[in-house]
């Protein structure tokens, strides 16, 4: 499952970044602690997350950096960074969850988004210490870092067969992690409050682009291992290009729009995502919303004749978090 942080204000978050720019500088607003000296590796993330009242100290003004993180502890924490409003979620069901305990909510909301799960034995362990493991499947679904099945990585004690192994991919993809050496990751250690800091700074910061164009190169393989319709897709990388080949058919717009080809853009983690010809916004469109925008913007209806798709053009201009703006084409050709 894939996360959505629509739960969040588009105004909230954007005044968030404006006012902290996900800093990594230590001049950020963030607070000094008395056991953290900047020649701590996480020193700037330390500060980053403090001043955005993401992470905090101790009465005594300590960091306590080497401490190993709980799984409630996690949990309020990637709630802070995710902007999340906690409220109105479904009791997760956990025999060891509590209402009313000062994690309860984090947890519910990041259980029904998906994000983290429990043991399987109805039990979410909140006092117990969360692994490197859980972390990487943690950040995954957090902040939709998914990475080609094809990504190499250097790390000889992720076994390929562990359930872990996609999401440690994940993360050495997005360069969140470089693992505890360059042939380790360690994932059964546990995280420290010091590594958690880079962590989360280090998946906020991934790369936009390189999410859809990842997107995108894994949408077309599987859109052309998976449809039965008479379309064959690709994407050139250089371009931003999606190239659609539509060979004579007798089917309608309504069945290629019931396939995942337009939905290969993660709208959902884009601050604004547009199509051409059309002012829906899709990054907070519905479905049935944003096929309707993307079939006015082909000038089409559901009841078109699929084979009208040649020579026509689609330009989704996107725009991320930070301010970045980018733009994709989908091209279609008859044959």
């Amino acid at each position: 499952m894939k996360f959505s942080t629509k739960k969040v204000t588009k105004a909230a978050l954007v005044a968030a970044i404006a006012t902290s720019a996900f800093a990594t500088s230590a001049s950020a607003d963030g607070h000094s602690f008395s056991d953290v000296p900047q020649t701590n590796v996480h020193y700037d993330n330390i500060l980053n997350l403090s001043g955005r009242d993401i992470v905090s100290g101790y009465p005594d003004g300590t960091y306590r950096p080497a401490n190993h993180l709980t799984r409630a502890e996690a949990a309020v924490i990637l709630s802070n960074a995710l902007m999340l409003d906690t409220t109105d979620y479904e009791d997760p069901e956990f025999s060891d969850l509590k209402e009313g305990a000062w994690y309860y909510d984090e947890v519910a909301a990041l259980t029904e988004l998906g994000i983290l799960n429990g043991y399987g034995n109805g039990k979410f362990g909140p006092n117990d210490k969360l692994t490197r493991a859980q972390m990487a499947s943690i950040l995954t679904f957090a902040y939709n870092l998914y990475a080609p099945a094809t990504t190499q990585i250097p790390f000889n004690d992720v076994p390929t067969t562990s359930w872990y192994f996609s999401f440690v991919q994940n993360l050495y993809f997005y360069d969140v992690t470089a693992g505890t050496t360059a042939t380790t990751y360690s994932p059964n250690a546990f995280v420290r409050r010091d590594a958690m800091a880079s962590f989360v700074v280090n998946a906020e910061e991934a790369d936009t682009e390189l999410k859809v164009d990842t997107a995108l190169q894994v949408g077309v393989e599987d859109f052309n291992d998976q449809t039965r319709l008479p379309i064959k897709t690709s994407f050139d990388q250089d371009l931003n290009e999606v190239n659609v080949t539509v060979y004579n058919t007798d089917l309608q717009i309504k069945d290629i729009m019931d396939t995942n080809l337009f939905m290969m853009i993660p709208y959902y983690d884009l601050y604004s995502a547009t199509v051409s010809g059309s002012s829906v916004e899709l990054s907070e469109a519905s479905p049935s919303e944003a096929r309707a925008a993307i079939i006015s913007a082909l000038g089409l209806t559901e009841e078109s004749d699929m084979n009208e798709l040649a020579g026509k053009t689609l330009v989704f201009s996107l725009e991320d978090y930070w301010g970045n703006a980018f733009q994709y084409t989908f091209t279609f050709s008859g044959f």
